[in-house]
C-alpha cells in the first residue's frame, strides 16, 4: 500500500484567545479512552491506515507519549470532555524544536461541534503563553475536512 502524501503546514500563534470551557490539560490517565476514540476517530478516513486498529492507535498514543516523534509536550496537549468523558484530543511534541500537533482527533458523534477548532486553539493559546511562536503539522492531503479546518485556523503550507 502506498503512503498517503502529506503536506507540511505551519502557523504563527501571535496572541490567540483563550479555549472555551471543556478543554482539559492531558493527563495520563486519559490514554486508554483515547486509543478508542482514536480508532473511532480514524476508521473509514484518509488517515486510517496509519493507525490500523485499536491496538494501533494505542501504540501511537503511547509511542508519541514516549517522544518517538519528538519529547511530549503534555502543558501543551488537551483532551475535549464531554460529561465527564473525553470525546476528542490534541497531542502535541516538540519536533526539530519545534512544536507540532502530532495528533488531533474527535469522536465521529461529536463531529461538526467544533471540537477540532477548539483544541486546536487550546494548544496555540498554550503554546504562545509558554513562549513559543509556531505550530507545525502534517496532513494528508486528501484529508480535506481536516485542511478546511487548518485552513480557516491560518494554517499555511510550507513543504
Amino acid at each position: 500500500m502506498n503512503a498517503p502524501v502529506r503536506s507540511r503546514l505551519q502557523v504563527t500563534l501571535g496572541a490567540p484567545p483563550p479555549p472555551p470551557p471543556g478543554f482539559l490539560p492531558f493527563t495520563g490517565a486519559d490514554v486508554p479512552a483515547l486509543a478508542a476514540l482514536m480508532w473511532d476517530a480514524y476508521r473509514g478516513t484518509p488517515d486510517e491506515a496509519d493507525v490500523g486498529d485499536v491496538q494501533g492507535a494505542v501504540r501511537e498514543i503511547h509511542l508519541t507519549v514516549a517522544g518517538e516523534y519528538g519529547a511530549f509536550l503534555p502543558d501543551a496537549s488537551f483532551v475535549a470532555d464531554y460529561e465527564g468523558r473525553p470525546v476528542g484530543a490534541a497531542l502535541v511534541t516538540l519536533y526539530r524544536d519545534r512544536p507540532l500537533l502530532a495528533f488531533l482527533f474527535t469522536a465521529p458523534a461529536h463531529a461538526g461541534r467544533g471540537l477540532g477548532q477548539g483544541l486546536v486553539q487550546a494548544v496555540m493559546h498554550a503554546l504562545a503563553a509558554q513562549g513559543h511562536d509556531t505550530l507545525t503539522l502534517a496532513v494528508t492531503r486528501r484529508n480535506r475536512r481536516a485542511r478546511r479546518l487548518y485552513d480557516r485556523l491560518g494554517f499555511i503550507e510550507v513543504a
